[in-house]
């Protein structure tokens, strides 16, 4: 069965982010729980930083999971890429990246860590090198990760926010080239609407190694709120079998609480509890 997760932006952020709630875990994680969510996803640039005891107690008393890491900010804010001209920095993202690999490992088997644009630039204009990099950079995370119980899960991103690896064909390569039980895809519904030509048939497409989701509608807040089709998307989720996490990576808009509410109110129609 499909659960819902919600998106909360942890406190060493310094940016805004794209998260229902950010800042106060612990009332943020007992908002979504009183509201029906059934874990969360964390908006983190240095796990390091975070409490991961205060956390798991938090997570414990609100009955949520812990579903997986995003790591965006790892390159929107301290501009750390695994793949790009400068190798100090890609060791520097390597590190960071084995850090979240680390801070996950204790929530349990199968957290995930998302690989989003903190795969890095790459090069420019040098795609078949730039690819080669990533895939031998994302080997070598995989299989650090593995003995730690973790899963790792690209997201392929829209071109004007990312480089490389735009559509989920694009994943759907990478994944496969990398070749790591514990290396897989997750599909991010507002890039897929941007860059693929059929949403519906990319899920199909990714199948088994789709193991995570973001939603949002087209104008980056609350499902519901625009014109994608989020009945027939989750109809084709439980015809490909996912029973994974879909996971709001939304603008709080227009109010954390409002946007909290309204995203599981709406997709309780279509995802029952």
């Amino acid at each position: 069965m499909i659960k819902i997760a919600a998106m909360i932006g942890a406190p060493d952020l310094e940016q805004e982010t794209l998260a229902i709630y950010s800042g106060q875990l612990a009332t943020a994680f007992a908002k979504v729980a009183k509201l029906g969510y059934d874990g969360v996803e964390l908006m983190t640039k240095d796990p390091t930083q975070l409490d991961g005891v205060k956390i798991r107690r938090w997570l414990g008393e609100n009955q949520l999971k812990l579903v997986g890491l995003c790591t965006g900010h790892v390159y929107g804010e301290d501009k750390l890429g695994l793949v790009g001209p400068d190798p100090e920095v890609c060791g520097q993202a390597m590190a960071r990246l084995k850090s979240f690999v680390d801070f996950a490992a204790p929530f349990g088997e199968g957290t995930l860590v998302n690989i989003g644009r903190s795969r890095g630039p790459g090069y420019a204009n040098e795609p078949t090198r730039s690819l080669a990099y990533m895939a031998e950079a994302f080997g070598e995370l995989a299989d650090y990760a593995l003995p730690h119980g973790v899963r790792l899960v690209l997201e392929p991103i829209n071109v004007h926010q990312a480089t490389y690896i735009h559509t989920s064909q694009d994943g759907i390569a990478m994944v496969k080239r990398v070749g790591r039980r514990n290396f897989g895809l997750m599909l991010d519904v507002y890039h897929m609407n941007i860059e693929d030509v059929d949403i519906y048939d990319s899920f199909r497409e990714a199948g088994e190694l789709c193991w995570f989701v973001h939603f949002a509608d087209n104008n980056r807040k609350w499902p519901g709120s625009a014109h994608l089709d989020f009945k027939q998307i989750v109809r084709v989720l439980n015809q490909i079998g996912y029973d994974g996490y879909i996971s709001m990576e939304i603008l709080p808009w227009p109010d954390p609480d409002t946007a909290a509410k309204s995203s599981i109110e709406f997709l309780r129609q279509y995802i029952p509890d």
